[in-house]
């Protein structure tokens, strides 16, 4: 554990995260989550945050089994969110202003309006909140108000069933 000591609940950031996000007013736990990037100790089964850095990482991952293995294990969670570092422009301009090398657009096969339709039945049929948060700082603080209002409303449960 670091940072404060007396936060109101821990703050498990995945393993494998190579630059996470600090939340520097809670404690952190590093540990090797099943599904997501970021959770809460104690509601990991309730809670599943993954993190997106920009719209290329989705564009690559729509293709890939392991995110369709992802999605499905993703829609089992009461609380599933997709926090996207970029804004909604950023989706129907891409490529323009991804880190993709603008020598390789003509070979993009994925389009904005194919990313946008995933996006969409992510929601309608997964039940996962995707937020377009348009940089790294706000997808930190979105990330931290979703733990929050999980946290809360979760200790408010408790206190009903004691």
């Amino acid at each position: 554990m670091n940072n404060q000591e007396n936060s109101e609940f821990t703050v498990i950031i995945d393993t494998r995260e190579q630059q996470p996000w600090e939340f520097p007013y809670h404690s952190i736990a590093n540990r090797k989550l099943d599904t997501g990037d970021y959770s809460i100790e104690g509601l990991e089964h309730l809670l599943c945050i993954e993190r997106k850095k920009g719209i290329a990482e989705i564009a690559n991952n729509i293709t890939e089994k392991r995110f369709k293995d992802v999605i499905e294990r993703m829609s089992g969670y009461k609380y599933a969110f997709i926090l996207i570092e970029c804004d909604y422009d950023q989706l129907m301009n891409y490529p323009i202003g991804s880190d993709v090398p603008q020598k390789l657009w003509k070979n993009i096969k994925i389009q904005p309006a194919y990313i946008l339709k995933y996006l969409v039945e992510l929601q309608m049929y997964y039940g996962i909140h995707v937020i377009f948060c348009g940089c790294p700082s706000w997808a930190e603080k979105t990330a931290m108000s979703i733990m929050k209002r999980v946290h809360t409303k979760h200790a408010k449960d408790q206190q009903k069933d004691i």
